[in-house]
């Protein structure tokens, strides 16, 4: 198993949705009342049985009180001159999506005030139906395939080399709607993860 795979982040979303509810002393059935989510889906997030949307992170977030970067695992121990400033290829922690999506997290940390993902959509992968919103703002460079991104009600076709920036509150959903899988960098401020 290479090292990517090693760090593939289900088996840390389910246990730590689980630690986190149980400390709050609510049951499945208390936390899908909240969340809208089906007692059966939560279970199977917490028994690494499902791959959660990015839509069920948020939610499950919001739930919970946390932020969707408190389920990604925390930075290894690194030592050395590196620690803090560098994340190396084979490195990187992510987070696969039920959708198709992929995120990469580039950043070495969430603490500071910008954060780095590299998002791999299959071919009709995206964020989901429904248009959504948080704080900070947004910038994202195409690198591969091409990425229709909705904000508000104005609908754009980014291909290969082209890039978009928009305030993050403002309501916006984004797919690959082509053939070939898409690979976009983002650069998020402040930290959404």
């Amino acid at each position: 198993m290479d090292d990517q795979k090693k760090r593939e982040t289900q088996p840390i979303i389910g246990a730590r949705m689980r630690e986190l509810r149980k400390a709050k002393h609510l049951t499945l059935k208390q936390l899908a009342a909240e969340t809208g989510l089906s007692i059966g889906y939560l279970s199977q997030l917490e028994r690494q049985d499902a791959d959660p949307s990015i839509r069920a992170l948020n939610v499950i977030g919001k739930a919970l009180g946390v932020g969707i970067n408190w389920f990604f695992p925390g930075p290894e121990d690194q030592e050395g001159p590196e620690a803090g400033l560098v994340v190396r290829a084979g490195q990187r922690r992510s987070l696969r999506f039920a959708s198709g999506l992929r995120d990469e997290l580039l950043s070495p940390s969430l603490s500071g005030q910008l954060e780095m993902v590299l998002t791999t959509f299959e071919p009709g992968a995206g964020s989901g139906a429904e248009l959504y919103s948080h704080k900070g703002e947004e910038a994202g460079y195409i690198a591969e395939g091409q990425l229709e991104v909705t904000v508000d009600d104005i609908t754009v076709l980014l291909q290969a080399g082209d890039t978009i920036q928009f305030s993050s509150e403002r309501p916006h959903r984004y797919h690959n709607p082509g053939p070939k899988r898409t690979v976009l960098v983002w650069a998020v401020t402040p930290p959404h993860y």
